[in-house]
C-alpha cells in the first residue's frame, strides 16, 4: 500500500491529531526541503537560555533538508536563522520541550533527537504509527521517502 500526501497534507493531519507542537507557526514544503516557522515564545517550559534567545529574537525561520531515510527515521540537516542571524545554536535547546510536548500528546519522546552537525532524527514512524494504525488497523511502515513538497509512505497491512 502506498500513501502520499502534501507536506500541508501532513501538517494538517499532525494539528489534528496533536502531533504538531503549538510553537510551530507554519510548515511548507519547498522542492527538496521543508520550510518550518517557530515561535520560541510559544515553547512550554523553556530553558532559560531559549526564554533568553526568545526575548530577543522570537521566530526562528528553518529549512530542513531530508539526507535520509531509514527504517522509518528521516535525518534531517537544519539551517536556521533568527532576525538573519544563525540560530543553528538554538537546536539543542529545543529538543526538551520538543519531547515534552510529544509525551504530553502520548507520543514517544524520543522520536525526536537532536544529533550532532546540525542534523535532527525524526522518528516518522512512531509519530505517525498511532494515526496510520487507527486509520489503516495492522498497517506497517516499510519505506518512507521525501521528494518535491511530497511525502511517500509504503507499508503493509
Amino acid at each position: 500500500m502506498r500513501i502520499e500526501l502534501t507536506v500541508t497534507e501532513a501538517v494538517e493531519i499532525a494539528r489534528a491529531t496533536g502531533g504538531l507542537p503549538p510553537f510551530v507557526r507554519s510548515v511548507i514544503g519547498e522542492g527538496d526541503d521543508v520550510r518550518v516557522v517557530a515561535d520560541l515564545r510559544e515553547v512550554p517550559d523553556p530553558p532559560s537560555a531559549l526564554r533568553l534567545a526568545a526575548r530577543l529574537v522570537p521566530v526562528v525561520r528553518a529549512t530542513l533538508h531530508v539526507e535520509s531515510v531509514v527504517a522509518g527515521t528521516a535525518v534531517l540537516a537544519v539551517e536556521a536563522n533568527a532576525a538573519g542571524l544563525p540560530a543553528h545554536k538554538l537546536l539543542g535547546f529545543v529538543e526538551a520541550p520538543v519531547q515534552r510536548a510529544l509525551r504530553s500528546r502520548g507520543l514517544p519522546p524520543q522520536a525526536v533527537r537532536v544529533l550532532p552537525e546540525l542534523r535532527v532524527a525524526v522518528d516518522v514512524q512512531a509519530l505517525l504509527g498511532g494515526v496510520l494504525e487507527h486509520t489503516f488497523p495492522g498497517f506497517q511502515l516499510t519505506e518512507l521517502a521525501y521528494a518535491e513538497g511530497s511525502l511517500r509512505l509504503d507499508g503493509r497491512l
